[in-house]
């Protein structure tokens, strides 16, 4: 007796239940089969597109109060998100499905679906948040509530805060490789330090004081460097986290802001803002083995997974500079937005087909203008010192405070290599941008104490002080 081995004999009742059986048991695989086709191909686009080589940026726009989105095959903004006031932190999920964004005029971080590049959740943390850091599960994301004084805990499952731990005006955070640490530059006036976090415990354990105030840091893929910036200093500090001691300074340009990693490790990079250049450094040997000329205030660095391309974000230029790191020169120059700040990008690797674009070329800022009810304000070149002299020099105000009698004009002289504002609390006086070499001028008629700051460094507060 012959059998087909696609129709067997079903002349027997057992066998004809058998068969339906196998059949019914063949459809069920055939519908998980297609499932998980569905799943592959449709839920898991976003992060399957960016590993096929067309991550998306997104970028923070700190004065537009929105996210720019960047397509990085074609160096163009695909669309901007509106968020709360001053986008400030900004991270992306290792899967690269959702972006989180601190909003420093507000109280909040938004989450934004990067398939549908809309805000899906909002989560309030506190006054003025500033930075945010991501574990490398995308299980936990940190946030330094810089005017509530606190850091917060995101669980990103529920997106809820978990926990805050008192932080002095915290600024920047990093997490260790291990997601067991945190390191947080703490911006406290007369306390500046890094604060060692222990996140399973949900506490601070340790610090690191600093003479300085710290502005950004990132450690290294292995764990074994911190490095961070300093207002003040033109040295990118390496840190030895076993030990927590200073192992190394590498000299850069002025003002180095943010340092980052390439995520084999083979690069570290950092962004002078004073002569607007991206700095290549070998992690070896602590050195800088090339520059690049990038746009004016670069703020903040981002990579492809790869490496070979970097990201700065060009606060004074209004656009993101993208740079091949292993042949130190420009690829593209792109136009954002209003302030760009924080930088982040999908996993994948960006076209690098875009053309060669030219680095740009300083150009003058404009004057700055301001009012102050009940004073005189003007803005003018450099003067020399006198009776109400502040000079700004290494992110501070000297002297602070000030003491004048009625009828002074206080002159404030940025003699740093990027820009400054002198702001009265509650907005009597803004100067708005005091570039460098410029000089900015208040008259103060009335007695009274006088409390301001730099609204682009929040650390940066003095006093001028009028007695009759």
């Amino acid at each position: 007796m012959k059998h087909n081995a696609s129709h067997p004999n079903t002349s027997h009742p057992d066998a004809r239940r058998a068969w339906r059986r196998l059949k019914h048991l063949a459809s069920l695989v055939a519908v998980a089969g297609l499932a998980a086709t569905m799943w592959a191909g449709t839920i898991q686009t976003p992060a399957a597109a960016a590993v096929r080589g067309a991550p998306k940026a997104y970028v923070g726009l700190f004065n537009d109060n929105a996210v720019a989105v960047i397509d990085t095959r074609a160096n163009r903004v695909l669309t901007t998100i509106p968020i709360p006031a001053g986008p400030h932190g900004l991270v992306i999920s290792p899967d690269g499905l959702r972006v989180y964004a601190s909003s420093d005029g507000d109280s909040t971080v938004s989450v934004i679906s990067t398939s549908t590049d809309r805000v899906v959740s909002r989560i309030d943390v506190g006054k003025a948040p500033h930075g945010l850091a991501i574990n490398r599960s995308g299980s936990l994301v940190l946030v330094a509530v810089f005017g509530a004084g606190r850091v917060a805990m995101i669980d990103t499952v529920r997106n809820e805060v978990v926990a805050r731990i008192p932080v002095g005006n915290p600024h920047n955070i990093a997490i260790s490789p291990d997601g067991r640490t945190a390191y947080v530059a703490s911006q406290q006036p007369g306390a500046a330090q890094l604060a060692i976090l222990d996140l399973a415990a949900r506490r601070q354990v340790g610090t690191v004081p600093l003479d300085k105030t710290p502005r950004a840091l990132t450690f290294s893929p292995d764990g074994a460097a911190l490095y961070y910036t300093l207002a003040g200093s033109d040295a990118v500090q390496v840190l030895d986290p076993k030990q927590n001691r200073v192992v190394a300074q590498i000299p850069v340009g002025a003002s180095p802001h943010h340092p980052f990693f390439t995520a084999n490790g083979a690069y570290g990079l950092v962004v002078s803002q004073g002569p607007g250049e991206l700095a290549v450094i070998s992690p070896g040997t602590h050195t800088v083995i090339g520059t690049v000329t990038v746009g004016r205030l670069p703020h903040w660095i981002a990579a492809s997974s790869n490496g070979d391309t970097a990201y700065v974000t060009n606060e004074g230029s209004n656009s993101v500079t993208v740079v091949d790191v292993e042949k130190q020169r420009v690829l593209a120059t792109i136009p954002v937005g209003t302030a760009p700040r924080k930088i982040v990008v999908q996993p994948g690797h960006a076209a690098k087909d875009a053309a060669v674009a030219p680095a740009e070329t300083p150009a003058q800022a404009p004057p700055v203008t301001a009012s102050a009810p009940g004073a005189a304000v003007s803005t003018a070149p450099a003067m020399a010192d006198g009776s109400g002299a502040v000079r700004i020099q290494n992110f501070a105000f000297t002297p602070a405070p000030i003491t004048v009698t009625p009828g002074t004009t206080v002159v404030w002289t940025n003699a740093d290599a990027i820009p400054h504002t002198s702001t009265g609390r509650d907005r009597q006086w803004d100067s708005g941008p005091i570039q460098p070499g410029t000089s900015f001028t208040v008259t103060f008629d009335k007695a009274g104490t006088y409390t301001y700051a730099c609204t682009i460094h929040p650390f940066m507060q003095a006093t001028v002080i009028v007695k009759p």
